[in-house]
């Protein structure tokens, strides 16, 4: 099974973080929160993408459809992380996102858990 990524810190309350993200490549990632002292962010949302660069940046602009819960959080001094998992197709990643869903309550995730 593949590993995940270390936790990266993409937001917080004055700073968006998106120079960092090196793959260009399908993947599929998680998104986290955690305090300012948490070791551990507490996972939210499992999505999948075609380029985890482009996907994760556009969280780090805008939020994208989860632009509202992100910056709630966010001004409430949460700090908003992501982790991926390489995957060789978007197919893979769609497929390993679908498994994660059916297995585990995101809280952010409208796909599965709201039925």
């Amino acid at each position: 099974m593949p590993r995940w990524t270390q936790w990266r810190k993409i937001a917080d309350k004055r700073n968006w973080y998106d120079d960092d993200l090196d793959w260009d490549g399908p993947a599929c990632y998680e998104l986290g929160i955690g305090g300012p002292r948490s070791k551990n962010p507490r996972v939210v949302y499992v999505g999948e993408t075609g380029n985890e660069q482009k996907r994760i940046s556009a969280y780090a602009r805008s939020g994208s459809h989860l632009s509202r819960i992100i910056d709630w959080h966010l001004k409430q001094g949460w700090r908003l992380y992501y982790r991926a998992q390489i995957k060789q197709s978007k197919r893979v990643a769609m497929t390993t996102e679908y498994n994660r869903l059916a297995s585990f309550k995101y809280d952010w995730n409208r796909k599965l858990n709201w039925e």
